[in-house]
């Protein structure tokens, strides 16, 4: 009788330890993780870098800004909506200005580990883009444009972070007296509201 007392009494002290445990397991793993958060919005600046005509590469730099809303899902996928204009002066050495907006959307995967700082992720977004040029030819254009490319986010706090790095590869079949096709890179940083 003693040793079933002393037997019930070990099972009991085993399974209440086994219990605490996988309930600090749990405590601990879902205070590390870092749910993201259901909406983001970002500001920041863009580098575009173009050419005209094709094959030739009287490359030109525009400078400008961009933001971007991002609807967090499941899984690391989310549904983005991004919007940027830039600007260049004195285009090839001439008076020539161009003005590009660029109107995206799209689906995104983020890489996302744990409590990790840093996630890197990929898109493809999908729009338009128009021009408003000083060149008589084409003052005013709007073609279909998509964007192939990725980045990196930090997380500064909990409500707050930080577009490292952007790149895509922006494609559009605006006019340039050639082939209407135009293959650009775009650049960007900036910071991120988190909702």
């Amino acid at each position: 009788m003693r040793l079933a007392k002393s037997l019930l009494f070990a099972s009991m002290v085993a399974i209440a330890a086994s219990a605490s445990a996988q309930v600090n397991r749990a405590a601990k793993t879902d205070s590390t993780v870092d749910q993201p958060p259901g909406l983001e919005v970002s500001l920041g600046y863009v580098y575009l870098h173009a050419n005209a005509p094709p094959g030739s590469c009287q490359c030109f730099s525009l400078n400008g800004g961009d933001g971007a809303v991002s609807v967090n899902l499941r899984r690391g996928f989310s549904i983005v909506g991004d919007i940027s204009a830039a600007h260049a002066d004195n285009i090839a050495d001439t008076t020539q200005s161009l003005t590009i907006f660029n109107y995206l959307f799209g689906p995104r995967y983020t890489l996302r580990r744990g409590s990790g700082r840093f996630a890197p992720y990929g898109q493809v977004l999908l729009g338009g883009s128009t021009e408003s040029s000083s060149v008589q030819a084409v003052q005013s254009a709007s073609a279909f444009a998509f964007s192939l490319g990725g980045g990196l986010n930090a997380r500064l706090t909990h409500r707050l972070g930080w577009d490292v790095v952007q790149a895509d590869w922006l494609h559009s079949q605006l006019p340039n007296g050639v082939n209407n096709r135009q293959n650009d890179l775009r650049i960007g940083s900036g910071i991120i509201l988190r909702f």
